[in-house]
């Protein structure tokens, strides 16, 4: 019996000196659980202003085009040229109303991506009640900023600045 009870102090002693070399260690920071430190993709923060009334918010999404202007937006969503975020296959989940920012991360494949904007649906149909109400744009024009998405690198500070009252150029 006392053989049983030295292997299994052993056992654990070793598995206590292997598995815990970090201590208490920070935990990775992650957005919307995933690991920044490996994801290859953009992040940023979305800045809101001027909401509109409650009757006219039903969603907001981040949507990344690969090209601009998008050609047609039905058929780039379902065939993944177009990437949504939070994704649009749960109806519930959307990017939060009446905040004066917010976080995301998103992960894309390695490529440039011309047109990232937030879109929002102001009405009760999913397919056409949809405008640009913000995008990705750091020159003085009104079309926007590309982004080029390397692998293994998280592109920061790709910020999307909203203004419900004074809205973008309206692509689709």
């Amino acid at each position: 019996m006392n053989k049983i009870r030295f292997l299994a102090f052993l056992l654990v002693t070793i598995s206590i000196l292997y598995y815990c070399d970090k201590g208490l260690s920070p935990i990775p920071e992650t957005s919307g659980g995933i690991e920044e430190d490996t994801l290859t993709g953009i992040s940023g923060t979305v800045y809101f202003k001027n909401w509109p009334p409650p009757d006219s918010l039903y969603e907001l999404r981040i949507v990344v085009f690969k090209k601009f202007p998008p050609e047609n937006l039905i058929v780039e969503v379902l065939t993944g040229e177009a990437i949504i975020y939070p994704t649009a296959l749960e109806d519930t989940v959307t990017l939060p109303f009446y905040v004066d920012s917010v976080d995301y991360a998103i992960e894309l494949e390695p490529r440039v991506y011309e047109y990232v904007v937030l879109a929002h649906r102001y009405g009760p149909n999913r397919g056409a009640d949809w405008q640009a109400a913000g995008q990705y744009d750091t020159t003085p024009d009104s079309l926007p900023t590309p982004v080029t998405v390397v692998e293994g690198k998280l592109l920061k500070n790709i910020d999307i600045y909203v203004d419900f009252k004074n809205l973008p150029i309206q692509p689709f």
